[in-house]
């Protein structure tokens, strides 16, 4: 009757921006916010499965701010993509120890999209560090992944927040981490189409396409969440941080304090959804004093109801 609600966090895309869901991660550790279960996709997934494996955010954060996370892109010329992959896959092994979803500590759903069969993919078992690298492969940037026959890219494509695979897996409370702010203009009208040479040199064809899919993720998630698939969301401004953004430590600094930043100003919330019924944390109090009078147990009740009120 008054057991706590199964709260499930779902961590966004958002390339870089992603780091925030660090700082999320601290601040719910730190307020002792119970995980249940956790999904994510494209970097969302890379947090996930390192989390899931060991949730202690602060040992995450120092281990992100101590690599150089660009030495992790292994840059290729093909016409699947820019990037192989294989390192960040290798170092998932490495430092999860090749660990399979039924052996993390927090349950974790990882979502990718298989493009022949134009489906949404969700590893919940195997091989970790394959199903974050599946999640991860951004088209046209990242060379897509081939499992079960499958070819896949970045989860985000489909489901930029995964939060309804959280209510299928039992969560009753979901907390939707969302990075993909971004502010969208309203549109020019009236512009005039001249012959003349302009000053200014189109973007380099990589961030063009990242420019272009950060808009598209914010869209997705904007549309994801306007129909109360999450009881709370946090959302993350970050906006202009580019997938390669991240070359020295105060970048990625930053970014984890955005997303601190944005779970204070949150926790009260948080933490009104997500603590156990007042009447059940009264029961466990009176266990512990012993000879308890009637009058004091009035007086308890009335002091947890107040409590829970404000």
């Amino acid at each position: 009757m008054f057991e706590r609600k199964k709260v499930g966090l779902a961590l966004s895309g958002g390339g870089i921006k992603g780091l925030a869901h660090i700082g999320v991660l601290k601040v719910l550790e730190e307020y002792k916010v119970p995980i249940d279960y956790l999904a994510g996709t494209s970097v969302g997934s890379i947090i996930g499965a390192i989390y899931s494996a060991e949730p202690n955010a602060k040992k995450l954060e120092k281990e992100i701010l101590d690599m150089k996370i660009n030495s992790f892109f292994d840059y290729t010329l093909s016409t699947q993509g820019f990037i192989k992959g294989d390192k960040i896959e290798q170092y998932l092994n490495k430092r999860l120890k090749s660990i399979d979803f039924k052996d993390l500590k927090i349950p974790l759903f990882l979502t990718a999209f298989d493009v022949n069969e134009k489906r949404e993919v969700i590893f919940s078992r195997g091989n970790v560090a394959k199903a974050a690298r599946a999640s991860i492969s951004i088209p046209g940037v990242f060379i897509p992944v081939v499992n079960n026959n499958r070819v896949l890219v970045d989860g985000s494509i489909v489901d930029s927040v995964p939060t309804e695979i959280l209510k299928k897996a039992g969560a009753e409370i979901i907390i939707a981490v969302n990075v993909n702010n971004v502010k969208i203009r309203p549109p020019i009208f009236n512009e005039e189409a001249n012959l003349k040479n302009n000053q200014k040199k189109p973007l380099h064809v990589l961030e063009c396409a990242l420019r272009s899919l950060e808009v598209m993720g914010a869209l997705m998630s904007e549309a994801d969440l306007i129909h109360d698939r999450a009881d709370l969301v946090i959302n993350i401004d970050a906006e202009g941080m580019m997938l390669f953004e991240a070359k020295n430590k105060e970048v990625a600094q930053k970014i984890i304090k955005l997303g601190e930043k944005s779970a204070r100003k949150a926790i009260k919330d948080i933490k009104k959804i997500t603590s156990q019924h007042p009447l059940k944390i009264l029961l466990e109090e009176i266990n512990r004093i012993p000879n308890l009078k009637v009058k004091d147990l009035v007086k308890d009740v009335k002091k947890t109801l107040n409590k829970s009120k404000r």
